[in-house]
C-alpha cells in the first residue's frame, strides 16, 4: 500500500470480503476525504462505514443493491463513479466548517465534547465566495489474486465562483441541488 500510494495521485481503499459476507476496509492510504478519517472507518464492513456516515436512507434503499455490486465487480470491468459536495471553506483535506478532525475531550471527564459531524452541520450562510465544489471520481475493481476490491478516490476541488464561470453550469447545479429529496438534502447540507 505505501509504494502504491506513492505512485497515484488518488486516494486508495482496498475492501476485502470475509466470511460472513460482508466487505471489511482492511487497507488504505486516504488524505483527502474531506469528512472522515481512515483511522475511525478501518476494519469497518461496508454497511458499517456508511450507517456510521449518515448516508441517508442506506439501509432501507442502498445496503442490498450496493452488496450485490460489490459481488459482481470483476477485474477486467472496473466501474467508475462521481459524487459531489458543495463545501464553505477551502480545506481540501479536511472541511473544517464542519468542526475539528480530531474530536475535543474534556479533560477531566474525558468524554467527548466536541466532534466533526458531518456536511449538515457545516456553517451556514456563509458568502459565495467560500464555497467550493468538491467531487470524487472514484473507480472500483476487484483485485486477481486476492480478490480484494480497490477503490482509488481522486478529488476535484474549485471555487464554486470559478465552476459558476462555464456555461449552463450553475443551471444544472441549481437543478441537481433542487432535486434532492428531504434526507439527501439534510445529508449534504442543502439549508
Amino acid at each position: 500500500m505505501r509504494t502504491a500510494s506513492r505512485l497515484v495521485q488518488d486516494d486508495l481503499a482496498i475492501m476485502f470480503e470475509k466470511p460472513d459476507g460482508q466487505y471489511y476496509l482492511l487497507a488504505g492510504s486516504i488524505l483527502l476525504a474531506g469528512f472522515w478519517r481512515l483511522e475511525d472507518k478501518f476494519g469497518m464492513p461496508l454497511s458499517e462505514i456508511h450507517t456510521s456516515g449518515d448516508v441517508p436512507a442506506f439501509k432501507e434503499k442502498l445496503e442490498k443493491g450496493m452488496m450485490n455490486f460489490f459481488r459482481r465487480v470483476q477485474p477486467q470491468s472496473p466501474v467508475l463513479r462521481n459524487n459531489y459536495f458543495v463545501q464553505v471553506d477551502d480545506d481540501l483535506a479536511w472541511s473544517h466548517s464542519i468542526g475539528p478532525e480530531d474530536a475535543m475531550h474534556d479533560p477531566v471527564t474525558g468524554k467527548v465534547v466536541l466532534q466533526a459531524e458531518g456536511w449538515s452541520s457545516a456553517e451556514k450562510n456563509k458568502a459565495i465566495a467560500h464555497h467550493h465544489f468538491r467531487s470524487e471520481r472514484q473507480s472500483l475493481r476487484r483485485l486477481p489474486r486476492s480478490g480484494g476490491v480497490v477503490f482509488t478516490i481522486r478529488t476535484y476541488f474549485h471555487p464554486v465562483t470559478e465552476i459558476a464561470e462555464e456555461v449552463g453550469v450553475p443551471g444544472r447545479l441549481a437543478s441537481a441541488v433542487r432535486s434532492w429529496g428531504d434526507w439527501v438534502a439534510r445529508y449534504k447540507g442543502r439549508e
